[in-house]
């Protein structure tokens, strides 16, 4: 086997074929890697985590709540303040019974039987904290929620008794809640259970030792009618964020790339030939040398050996740039974020399309082909599960417009189509069952084209050039069928 098939073979090991988050982590921890910048996150002490699809806020609640990964967590990273008196259990997230907390179906039924959201979370915590009786902790959730409504007065002094006991035994409890877009059917129904979600991580805020982790979206924290309760602001004042930079995502996958069953140790060779430094251990795992965590030069020279130091063949392909700053670049959105999954997605659909008789384990062809997989995972994501709305804005500008453009040349073809008045129409009276009741609508329709770019804007799908032309990231252009001169070409 050459090398470059065997560190190919490294790579498709390395990544993960299908990316979904469920209850429990489908990966041992050695291929988990911690960003110097998410050790805030992590945090036990940190209530409100806030990070954009694919930035990993599943992939956290999943695998803060597994013991052997948390182990290994605190092991690997120690600027991370975890020790054998945390302890961290899921509510509300990816699991599909109600056990840790209620379904999206309970919370419906709850929420119609007048049980209003507060008691419901406060039932919630009663019950993964396990409080003493009086609390119904064997009951079912109508009778748990029930009692908390009816009984404010005892559920204070038994959670203040629960604190204390933890005090004493100098432990901390960490509720872990995600996956919010999934509280109801409607954003009607979802903007009071996240509010009151949020409420109450503040106010647990004045206990000692329990602490609420809540992972959030973006734009639900930019939401008026979510976060506009009283002291709010010292909430979100030390929210941390799941940011991803380019020298974090290599960090992450030459960590995968280490401890690979197949073609792992031919990967660690390489990159201690070239960093000069031995790579640790703990456990079973290998551990990143210092240099490819933080050494962008030497990360560079490290992805050299995979995809070589060109975009294109020839003594001209220096000018279409390097594969390890041209990936990063042409995954990032208009807020200058990349996704790990958008990253993985990429490279793993590189490492499959690539020639076994290639000279290298990547081919900067498939690597372009791996951007546009990555940008369709990326835009199927946003318009069937987060704003379907923007598909509707984008299929009268598909394969009519070249960006960067004139705000004129998108308000022409959507006065064309009559986008705009199909969306107010669609909006004010959504078919029976369509998704379009149920994500979050654009929030400046009203103002017409320049509101909706505005929605586009914040959302990071479109960027507002220096000179006003209005310019799409490839991660989105790509899928949604716009050109761009000298680009990556758009799918059809």
């Amino acid at each position: 086997m050459s090398r470059a098939t065997e560190l190919r073979w490294a790579l498709r090991d390395a990544l993960p074929e299908v990316d979904h988050a469920g209850a429990e982590p489908d990966r041992d921890p050695a291929f988990t890697y911690v960003p110097p910048s998410h050790a805030k996150a992590l945090d036990p002490d940190s209530s409100v985590v806030e990070g954009i699809r694919g930035a990993g806020k599943s992939f956290w609640w999943a695998h803060l709540s597994s013991e052997p990964h948390r182990q290994f967590i605190a092991a690997a990273f120690p600027e991370i303040r975890f020790d054998g008196k945390v302890r961290v259990v899921q509510a509300f997230g990816a699991q599909q019974s109600s056990g840790d907390a209620p379904s999206q179906d309970v919370l419906a039924s709850l929420m119609a039987q007048g049980l209003g959201p507060r008691a419901i979370w406060r039932a919630v915590v009663a019950h993964k904290i396990g409080l003493n009786a009086p609390f119904p902790s064997q009951a079912r959730w109508i009778e748990r929620v029930r009692w908390v409504s009816e009984n404010a007065e005892d559920f204070d002094q038994l959670l203040q008794a629960a604190d204390s006991q933890l005090e004493r035994d100098r432990s901390t409890l960490v509720i872990l809640f995600d996956a919010l877009d999934r509280l109801g059917d409607d954003w009607p129904t979802i903007r009071p259970l996240a509010r009151e979600l949020l409420r109450l991580a503040l106010d647990l805020r004045a206990t000692r030792r329990i602490r609420m982790k809540v992972f959030v979206r973006p734009d639900m924290l930019r939401d008026s009618e979510i976060t506009g309760f009283p002291d709010s602001s010292k909430l979100l004042a030390r929210r941390a964020s799941l940011m991803w930079r380019r020298v974090d995502l290599f960090a992450l996958l030459f960590q995968c790339l280490g401890n690979a069953s197949r073609g792992g140790s031919l990967f660690r060779e390489t990159a201690q030939r070239i960093t000069g430094q031995p790579w640790g251990v703990s456990g079973d795992a290998w551990l990143l040398p210092a240099a490819l965590r933080a050494d962008e030069s030497a990360q560079e020279a490290t992805f050299v050996e995979l995809a070589g130091k060109a975009m294109a063949s020839g003594p001209s392909g220096y000018k279409r740039g390097k594969p390890y700053t041209w990936l990063v670049n042409h995954l990032q959105d208009g807020l200058d974020q990349v996704s790990p999954r958008s990253f993985f997605a990429a490279l793993r659909k590189a490492a499959d399309e690539t020639p076994e008789e290639y000279a290298l384990a990547l081919s900067y062809k498939e690597i372009q082909s791996g951007v546009q997989a990555a940008s369709q995972i990326r835009v199927q994501e946003v318009t069937r599960e987060d704003y379907p709305w923007v598909d509707l804005v984008m299929q009268p500008l598909k394969g009519k417009l070249t960006v960067p453009c004139l705000v004129r040349d998108i308000d022409r073809l959507w006065r064309e189509s009559k986008t705009l008045v199909s969306l107010r129409d669609l909006l004010k009276t959504p078919a029976p069952g369509s998704i379009h009741a149920v994500k979050l609508p654009p929030q400046h329709l009203d103002q017409g084209t320049d509101g909706v770019l505005a929605d586009l804007e914040e959302l990071g799908l479109v960027k507002r050039m220096d000179d006003q032309r209005i310019q799409m990231p490839d991660v989105y252009r790509i899928a949604f069928g716009l050109g761009r001169k000298g680009g990556v070409k758009p799918l059809k």
